[in-house]
């Protein structure tokens, strides 16, 4: 068990999103209040990925097994030297770590990240928790999204969270309701640079913003069978990739609209989720709240739709899903649940996760 420190635990938590741009950390003090818990960001940094390795892990899903293999020990090794140098002197109990996704076809009961928790654990010195959404498949769940059963408890004051990450997705607390709406940087990231390779995204969305509507991409987007089914409903990366990454590189029209018209069809989606659940209010979270664009047309979109946009402190839109995995990790290590069949179509709810103690 971890160490309780006055009836608190101190968790690291190590989260890759489905941008594959790098590694969210943060330390995180979980403290139990009766029935609740609390929540408390010691400190937090962001790990961008070498050049090398992000191109290793865009291609991953392409690569033979034994290379896939390698590349899991590497991308452990580099996860170790993070947390080695970032975190040297901090004291915590257990590691919860959320890595890089590579296959996640939850209809066909596959889910497969990289990593080696085993080796991370001998490397790190501590305990750590990993792959979190197996069980859930098995129970035949979606086996996303997992952060709102820590919303529930740790961020139950905000009605609706929306998060701009890779993939687009929303946690309505009232229904209960939460899904993935539609992609989101990671379409934005890939089209800013293929525009300038130098670029990783599109800073401040200027780019876009100096685009213009392309109504046949528009269409591409929007007739996407994913954004027609019911939730519960996870997207995968390799849905992205190729059902909205590559059919709007391949399109003639220059890049700029490309990046003006994907932006404007990711608000639509947002805004049509957000009328679909029945929200008052909304908060935005991720790392799409820095693009100016993007962020001020889905205000201006929503003041429209008679929805209320709601600030959140900056720990919150920058490491929420850090947290979260953070609170995930330790009900694992407690044994307690931490997946529940509402927000993915489980059966059954269960305490998840994979232990190398």
């Amino acid at each position: 068990m971890p160490e309780s420190w006055g009836g608190s635990y101190r968790v690291l938590s190590l989260m890759a999103g489905s941008s594959a741009d790098g590694v969210t950390a943060a330390l995180v003090q979980l403290a139990r209040q009766g029935p609740h818990w609390s929540s408390a960001l010691l400190t937090a940094q962001n790990f961008p990925y070498p050049d090398s390795l992000r191109q290793q892990l865009l291609a991953a899903a392409t690569l033979a097994a034994q290379p896939l293999l390698r590349l899991s020990i590497t991308y452990t090794d580099w996860t170790a030297q993070q947390v080695q140098v970032g975190f040297a002197g901090r004291v915590y109990d257990i590691l919860s770590w959320h890595p890089h996704n590579v296959f996640h076809e939850a209809e066909q009961g596959l889910t497969w990240s990289l990593g080696d928790s085993e080796r991370l654990r001998v490397l790190v010195g501590k305990p750590v928790v990993s792959h979190f959404r197996a069980r859930d498949i098995a129970s035949g769940g979606t086996g996303a999204p997992l952060i709102p059963n820590a919303d529930q408890e740790l961020f139950a004051s905000y009605e609706t969270l929306l998060n701009l990450g890779g993939i687009a997705n929303l946690t309505h607390l009232p229904t209960p309701l939460a899904y993935d709406i539609c992609p989101c940087n990671q379409l934005l990231n890939a089209l800013a640079h293929a525009y300038n390779p130098q670029l990783l995204y599109d800073p401040a969305g200027s780019l876009a913003r100096a685009g213009q509507y392309v109504p046949a991409l528009a269409e591409i987007f929007q007739s996407h069978p994913f954004l027609q089914l019911l939730p519960p409903k996870a997207l995968s990366n390799a849905v992205v990739q190729e059902g909205f990454v590559q059919p709007f590189l391949e399109h003639p029209a220059p890049l700029p609209d490309k990046l003006h018209t994907a932006t404007r069809c990711i608000v639509r989606s947002l805004i049509q989720a957000l009328q679909q659940v029945g929200a008052k209010h909304f908060t935005l979270t991720g790392g799409g709240t820095h693009n100016s664009f993007l962020h001020r047309l889905l205000l201006q979109k929503a003041e429209e739709a008679g929805l209320t946009y709601i600030s959140a402190p900056l720990s919150l839109v920058e490491y929420r899903e850090a947290i979260g995995f953070a609170f995930l990790g330790l009900l694992r290590w407690l044994a307690e649940r931490n997946t529940h069949p509402q927000w993915t179509g489980a059966r059954r709810a269960h305490s998840s996760g994979s232990l190398s103690l």
